[in-house]
């Protein structure tokens, strides 16, 4: 039996599961071989995730039989880390499951095959730290100079433009929470009131509004009462004021100039 696999980590990748499928069903169509389909894993990291943890990488490795024949359209597209390459190929070459990978043409049941594929997959080893070392000096760098750089944001602020903005919504309903705290109303109070009035979060980078939680109304209460910092909402108490310390330096030092 031969079976397919695609996989993408995010979903703006130019080699998209959608193109893969199609090569992949391609080559089973030349093969002659029966066909099992294809299992396509989305939005999951093989750097971080093993092959056989994945989602349908685990449905696609209890199926396997000796005998079988899984195709891949490249090597990364099956492994970002050599230890996890190694010790899969190693296992389903023990029970006599072959591996083949279309840009190179790899077979690694062939020794020679199966060194060059150890090599490719070292490659690609490092081409993934690479990228993880370059996407942590970008957010760092965005970090520093107060523009967006991840999923967090700070509490009063929306990212748009590449920018944060005032989320005046978002400013009246800390603004609401502030009173109610001076009220001598409790967090879970405060909370369940947010949810009885609908008043929910702005929209994330999918577009959903979810309610406040408990820990969203603290954070939200401690925003508006430091005047909605452009920090990151979960820090210490004691990482958070040092953000303002510096904050209020940086900001003094830009009107001084």
């Amino acid at each position: 039996m031969l079976y397919g696999y695609a996989r993408v980590s995010t979903d703006k990748q130019e080699d998209s599961a959608d193109d893969q499928a199609i090569r992949l069903r391609e080559y089973a169509e030349r093969s002659g071989m029966e066909f099992g389909g294809v299992f396509v894993d989305e939005d999951q990291s093989a750097s971080k995730i093993k092959f056989s943890h994945r989602r349908q990488g685990r449905i696609l490795w209890d199926k396997l039989q000796p005998g079988d024949r899984v195709v891949f359209t490249k090597s990364d597209r099956a492994f970002r880390s050599v230890l996890d390459a190694v010790t899969t190929i190693a296992r389903w070459k023990s029970l006599g499951i072959g591996a083949i990978f279309l840009d190179t043409g790899i077979d690694v049941t062939t020794p020679a095959g199966e060194l060059f594929f150890n090599q490719m997959s070292a490659f690609a080893q490092f081409e993934s730290q690479m990228i993880g070392q370059r996407q942590k000096e970008s957010i760092a760098y965005r970090k520093k100079s107060g523009r967006p750089y991840g999923k967090l944001r700070p509490f009063g602020w929306v990212s748009k433009d590449k920018a944060f903005v005032p989320c005046k919504a978002e400013r009246e309903i800390g603004d609401m929470v502030v009173a109610m705290r001076a009220e001598g109303k409790s967090y879970s109070a405060i909370c369940l009131h947010l949810c009885k009035r609908e008043l929910r979060k702005p929209p994330n980078i999918k577009g959903v509004r979810g309610y406040y939680g408990l820990t969203d109304v603290t954070y939200l209460h401690r925003a508006a009462e430091a005047g909605y910092p452009r920090l990151p909402p979960r820090l210490s108490h004691s990482e958070w004021i040092d953000g303002l310390q510096r904050e209020a330096i940086f900001h003094a030092t830009q009107q001084a100039l």
